[in-house]
């Protein structure tokens, strides 16, 4: 039983239950056994708050358009159901599949305010998930942080694997495209991966915690404007 089911009788006893079942109209459900990626995407505030946000739409769907690869949702709880979710023990889920988020290859974190800071840290206790990067091992999620906020890592750097600093709707889909085509040859490694992504010149991503930011980083321009996506689904 995963967490969303776990979880799902008592939704009663918190405010706005819709919150955290996901179902809306457009959201996307795959298959897991034909899935070589999966990716979800944490708005580190209120579900009404995130679900406005463009950009998330748009980075959904141009990862939902890779066959192998999964998007899903996850939101910061309000306190009432973060409370509920410690009580019984169960982790901080996607909304999509209900599975916890420390079972997904990429955790990406929107930095849109710095407001947001505290929230992030309040989503990855709740996952159970090691809040420095230098305490999680392969078996977590790569913890990726890209919007606004970006430009400014400092802060936060400590708590990140690495920062997707630009246009990111054609950026991590060569990301995931690249951890896909790594993970068929051999088990994958952070490390690996950081490397092979700093030497190959594409859009930039910026391994934080493993080399500090020496060189001035530019960053990524989208390449071809024709392949620029606006949701389908909303």
């Amino acid at each position: 039983m995963n967490s969303k089911a776990k979880i799902f009788p008592y939704l009663k006893n918190v405010t706005k239950p819709g919150r955290y079942t996901g179902g809306e109209l457009g959201e996307v459900i795959k298959d897991k056994e034909t899935i070589a990626a999966r990716f979800a995407f944490l708005f580190p505030d209120t579900y009404e708050i995130g679900m406005s946000n463009l950009g998330i739409k748009i980075l959904y769907g141009a990862l939902n358009q890779k066959e192998n690869v999964w998007c899903e949702r996850c939101y910061a709880p309000w306190n009432d159901m973060g409370d509920l979710m410690r009580e019984k023990e169960v982790p901080l889920y996607a909304l999509e599949s209900g599975d916890e988020l420390r079972d997904f290859d990429f955790l990406g974190v929107t930095l849109q305010y710095e407001m947001s800071y505290s929230n992030i840290l309040y989503c990855l206790a709740l996952a159970n998930i090691p809040l420095l990067a230098k305490d999680r091992d392969d078996s977590f999620p790569i913890l990726i942080g890209g919007g606004p906020c970006s430009y400014n890592p400092e802060p936060i750097a400590d708590f990140f694997d690495l920062f997707s600093i630009g246009e990111g709707e054609q950026s991590l889909c060569e990301l995931v495209d690249l951890y896909t085509s790594m993970k068929k040859k051999t088990p994958i490694q952070k490390k690996a991966i950081f490397e092979k992504r700093l030497k190959s010149k594409v859009p930039m991503f910026h391994p934080y915690t493993m080399w500090p930011m020496k060189e001035k980083t530019e960053p990524f321009h989208q390449s071809n404007r024709n392949i620029t996506m606006c949701p389908q689904k909303c």
